[in-house]
């Protein structure tokens, strides 16, 4: 993008008052998703063989529920074993430990280095339904935190963070744009009349409703969202 291009961009963003953009991590700013599912899948397959296709499926009908709540719910639900806390607290750290170091080194979802690098003008923040600890861990392990004014994660629910977003920076609802790539994004989205935009994979199943508007990833995204602005018929 050339200086004219930039400037013309600027006055656009500008003209259309968008005042924040908010980041999930997984499969929006990390290519990270097949990581976790695997693990989940793994984790279950130890405990009883032949179980791991089910488990990812109910796995994947909860994207964006707190880890801690996905993991009981597959055992109770698919194993039939309610695991007590002691139990599911061993479990949780089961999983972190297969998710973490190859987090830290997944691939970046295209586009979305080039859009935190260069577009430093809209105040950007990481809303993650993973624990918060480990999300800024991993962002800043990936040297990630020096784009964003602020990383949140669980155990807040993500409508309370971005209602905390929209109060902090002062602006409507509908300034405030929230990129996701799971169903449970887009109500919280909905929840507290923030603008949505969802992403779906190459050759992923798409979890929106007909009228959300999506990409496969972030490529041009600051072009993207400033044509969708303007098409966005409400």
């Amino acid at each position: 993008m050339n200086y004219k291009e930039r400037k013309a961009m600027i006055e656009r963003f500008n003209a259309l008052q968008i005042q924040a953009v908010a980041f999930d991590f997984d499969g929006v700013l990390a290519d990270s998703v097949a990581i976790k599912d695997d693990a989940l899948v793994q984790l279950v397959e130890l405990e009883v063989a032949g179980k791991g296709a089910a488990a990812r499926i109910l796995w994947n009908q909860t994207r964006g529920v707190f880890r801690r709540e996905r993991i009981g719910r597959v055992f109770a639900d698919v194993l039939g074993i309610k695991l007590e806390d002691d139990a599911l607290d061993r479990m949780v750290a089961r999983y972190k430990e297969r998710v973490f170091q190859r987090t830290l080194a997944a691939l970046p979802i295209a586009g979305s280095l080039e859009y935190l690098q260069g577009w430093p003008l809209i105040p950007s923040y990481i809303v993650s339904a993973a624990p918060q600890p480990e999300v800024i861990e991993i962002a800043h392990g990936r040297d990630l935190q020096r784009y964003f004014r602020g990383i949140f994660g669980g155990p807040t629910r993500k409508e309370e963070i971005l209602a905390g977003l929209i109060q902090r920076e002062g602006c409507q609802p509908r300034e405030l744009l929230f990129i996701g790539d799971s169903d449970s994004d887009h109500r919280a989205a909905v929840a507290v009349g923030a603008s949505f935009l969802g992403v779906v994979g190459q050759g992923c199943h798409n979890p929106f409703p007909a009228h959300v508007p999506t990409v496969v990833n972030l490529t041009g995204l600051a072009e993207r969202i400033a044509r969708w602005w303007e098409e966005d018929p409400s």
